[in-house]
């Protein structure tokens, strides 16, 4: 199954084709107030590390999924740094939050799973796309048709990243209202046929409070990169 489908679950999008100029991470995504602390929701580690956490079991107990490794916990801005083997990264995120990857992915998400997360490395040339545009472009054509109530919008950060943005995406098993769904592609420096993702999905009345996450674990993402992946 290709990472087009598995990311967003079938869950269909249409997207305009121009892209806005490059501008300062403002509006929605900038989040002037917006710390890690506006997302915690606990003062430990306990979520990230404790293999035995009820929700953790859920996931690890009969399965390949594992927790991710601490690196340092930073209480007092309610954020604790992670290490992934799965995509080869350091991330930042809440205290009270959950992590959990397998061999490919990073799963991140609240207590509720309202608010879900994914880091994933991206292979343009598998997924048919000759550039990250084209990846978005070819998501929109092959998902534009089911669903023509999403709207699509695309922003581009001031450092160059683009972000497709996906509003009154259908609820999937779970979920209780539509969703607004931001797929933020890191390029790969060593390899423009290889890119990090970075999906962040919420519920679409919480979105504004959100989607500012997005930028949080960017800014503090530590990526290995190398040139086959």
């Amino acid at each position: 199954m290709s990472i087009l489908w598995k990311i967003i679950g079938g869950a269909v999008v249409a997207f305009t084709l121009a892209w806005p100029a490059a501008a300062q991470d403002a509006g929605r995504f900038s989040g002037p107030t917006t710390t890690f602390r506006t997302y915690s929701l606990d003062e430990t580690t306990r979520t990230l590390i404790d293999p035995d956490e009820v929700l953790n079991r859920q996931y690890t107990g009969q399965t390949a999924e594992s927790l991710l490794e601490l690196v340092t916990a930073v209480t007092a801005e309610g954020f604790a740094r992670m290490r992934s083997r799965a995509v080869d990264a350091e991330v930042s995120l809440p205290l009270g939050w959950h992590a959990i990857e397998d061999n490919e992915r990073v799963a991140i998400f609240n207590p509720r799973r309202t608010v879900r997360v994914i880091l994933w490395r991206v292979d343009l040339e598998f997924e048919g796309a000759a550039d990250i545009d084209k990846f978005l472009i070819a998501k929109a054509a092959a998902l534009r048709t089911r669903f023509p109530t999403i709207k699509a919008s695309f922003e581009t950060l001031s450092t160059g990243e683009r972000i497709g943005v996906f509003e009154n995406v259908p609820p999937r098993r779970g979920d209780r209202e539509h969703r607004v769904v931001a797929d933020l592609l890191i390029p790969n420096p060593q390899n423009d046929k290889r890119a990090f993702l970075v999906t962040l999905g919420a519920p679409q009345s919480e979105a504004e409070l959100y989607l500012p996450l997005l930028i949080l674990i960017k800014r503090d993402l530590k990526i290995v990169w190398r040139k086959d992946r």
